[in-house]
């Protein structure tokens, strides 16, 4: 909503106890300006009732008057409306009203008999004032606006979030139950009820185990991610090469006989939640391992680059890599690129590891070239 100000436009108040001077002004400043409002008063006391009535922008006024002279008006004005633009017109060189004027805070004192080019060079640095106020006025106004506007939808996207992680930890919590129940009664059925089921019926309880399983394990994965996403942040410095040797060490006792080289950059440290930090790490060494341990001389690489005055990490593998056009599609939950059709995975580790690099107020992206490898970096 715009301020009255400027709904109104701008508005010029005349107060002069003289009849002719005040008409003969009056049109003279209407002419001139005829996009001001004029409005007039014939001494201070009907000057401040139409002040207040009006709430002119611009008040121009004579100081000598009767009844309530020009500068005990001035007063009244300021301390209703302090911005408010005051010219004072006198047919006096009176220092002592001078600076009675300037206490007050009135913009312009012009001496009788006027120049009226000087008042239009006065007129026409005030109404350059107004309209910058107006336009400042109107500004403030919008970005007030946008930020209500930006703030309810924010509180509208955080209520939705969390609805919606809630209910993926309780539709994942409750399904495991029965997957439970299912796995346990086919595993009992084909030990202690193997000989009454022909090889056909075996077969077909072997697929139902290995499929709850796998469902078992999505759920698992499904609960892990709303885990991770909810999770407090807590924040400390951290020591990442020490992180990324402990995953290092952990995925090759997972995989014996794996011969994939592994250089890990010496000091690095992070201002991070380290438990969050080490799932991100975990899938990004995971992610590189599985992608690259088929070839003979697989390399993957942790590091840190000072990027004007940024810390970027990054963690690189030779492996099969991707289409380039296709990064932003790792970060999608379930979202698997035509060329992992063959390795396993439910697609939810990248998609982990962005939610909680965006928790922490960093970003994370993919650089990678079809068998030349790939390399994810992120900030924090």
């Amino acid at each position: 909503m715009a301020t009255d100000s400027v709904e109104r436009g701008i508005s010029l108040l005349y107060v002069e106890d003289e009849p002719d001077t005040r008409e003969m002004f009056s049109a003279i400043i209407a002419r001139r300006y005829p996009e001001l409002r004029i409005l007039v008063a014939e001494d201070g006391e009907s000057g401040f009732v139409a002040f207040r009535q009006n709430l002119p922008q611009i008040v121009v006024t004579d100081i000598n008057m009767p009844v309530t002279d020009g500068l005990k008006m001035a007063t009244e004005i300021k301390s209703l409306r302090p911005h408010t633009e005051i010219i004072a017109l006198t047919a006096y060189a009176n220092t002592q009203q001078l600076m009675r004027a300037i206490e007050i805070g009135i913009s312009h004192y012009i001496l009788k008999p006027i120049d009226i080019h000087q008042i239009f060079a006065v007129l026409d640095k005030v109404l350059s004032i107004v309209r910058a106020e107006q336009e400042i006025a109107r500004q403030n106004e919008l970005i007030r606006s946008l930020n209500d506007d930006l703030a309810r939808k924010a509180a509208d996207l955080e209520m939705a979030n969390s609805e919606l992680e809630a209910f993926n930890y309780t539709v994942a919590h409750d399904l495991r139950s029965p997957m439970v129940s299912i796995s346990g009664f086919a595993q009992v059925l084909l030990e202690m009820h193997a000989a009454a089921l022909n090889d056909e019926g075996k077969k077909c309880l072997r697929i139902i185990h290995r499929e709850v399983l796998r469902m078992s394990n999505l759920i698992g994965v499904l609960l892990k991610f709303s885990l991770y996403s909810r999770k407090r942040v807590e924040k400390s410095w951290s020591d990442l090469s020490g992180m990324a040797n402990e995953i290092k060490n952990s995925l090759l006792q997972q995989q014996p006989g794996c011969r994939v080289v592994f250089s890990i950059a010496e000091g690095v440290k992070g201002f991070c939640d380290p438990e969050l930090l080490r799932i991100v790490l975990e899938n990004l060494f995971g992610n590189a391992l599985k992608y690259s341990m088929k070839k003979e001389d697989a390399h993957i690489e942790f590091g840190m680059i000072n990027k004007e005055d940024d810390l970027i990490y990054f963690v690189r593998d030779n492996g099969i890599g991707f289409d380039q056009q296709d990064a932003d599609k790792l970060f999608i939950p379930f979202q698997r690129l035509e060329s992992d059709r063959e390795i396993a995975g439910f697609g939810i580790g990248l998609a982990t590891a962005s939610r909680i690099i965006q928790r922490h107020g960093g970003k994370i992206w993919a650089e990678g070239e079809k068998g030349m490898g790939a390399t994810f970096y992120f900030s924090l």
